[in-house]
Order: C-alpha cells, then structure tokens, then sequence
C-alpha cells in the first residue's frame, strides 16, 4: 500500500498525519460554523465551568496563546453566534466571564461525539499496545520540544 508516509522523514511523517487530522476535524467543526481554535476555547469553558471554575477573558488568552484583541473579537463572534455570553463580574465590572448558552454546550455535546468516532477510527488501527506506546513515543517528542 503506498501511503503519503513513504520517502519522509519523521518529523513529515508527523505532519501528514497532523493534516489529515486537522482536516477532518475542521470538516466536522465547519458544520456548525465554527473554527478549531473557537471550539476549543468553547471546550476549555465547559471543562473550567464543570469544575465550578470561572473564566474571563485572559484565562482565554492564556489557554490559546492569542493576543487580547484577537480573543475579544474571537469572543465577540461566539457570543453573536450565541454559543457564549458575557457576564459582568460582581466585584468588578470590567471582569466579565464567559459561559455557554445551551446552543454552545449542545455544540461541545456533539463534537464529543465526533472526536470519540475519530478516536475510535484512530484506536482501530492499532492493538491496545501499540496505543499505549504511541501515546508514550508522542508525549515524549513533546516534552522535548517544549522551551
């Protein structure tokens, strides 16, 4: 079977296999009108809001690595899309925390589903020990590129 693997070096190799994810992840997520980066900020709030944590702004910002005005429009979009609202913070009204509408956490429900199928596609692939010393060889390349 030729495979677009062949003839690369690992690091290609890697980043074919990133493509081919992002790219069936972006088709997913283009159904509903969203971008990777915007579900993943809707994620992150409903991982810190079922934890019984409370997310503002900066805590975006830090989670996606983007600038303040590149969040407040991100931000902006989900909430005329209704998957956010904003909400003053009592003790200080230029804090506002976001929450998900019902429509964003219906959207997190579904991509759940999705990234489970994905997963499983993935899984299937491989015996449950060839998993577990993927997931053990990527964590490893990833810990050596951190800075």
């Amino acid at each position: 079977m030729v495979t677009c693997l062949e003839n690369q070096r690992l690091f290609g190799a890697i980043c074919s296999v990133h493509r081919a994810l992002v790219r069936k992840n972006d088709l997913n997520l283009a159904a509903h009108g969203i971008s990777a980066v915007q579900f993943h900020t809707l994620v992150f709030v409903h991982i810190k809001s079922t934890r019984g944590e409370k997310v503002c702004q900066r805590d975006v910002e830090r989670e996606t690595g983007l600038r303040p005005s590149s969040v407040s429009s991100m931000l902006a979009n989900l909430e005329r899309s209704a998957f956010i609202e904003r909400v003053s913070s009592a003790d200080d009204a230029r804090t506002k925390y976001i929450t998900l509408t019902p429509l964003g956490l219906e959207i997190c429900k579904k991509n759940k589903e999705l990234m489970d199928k994905c997963d499983s596609q993935v899984c299937a692939a491989l015996t449950e020990e060839e998993q577990v010393t993927l997931k053990n060889l990527l964590a490893k390349v990833q810990n050596s590129l951190v800075d």
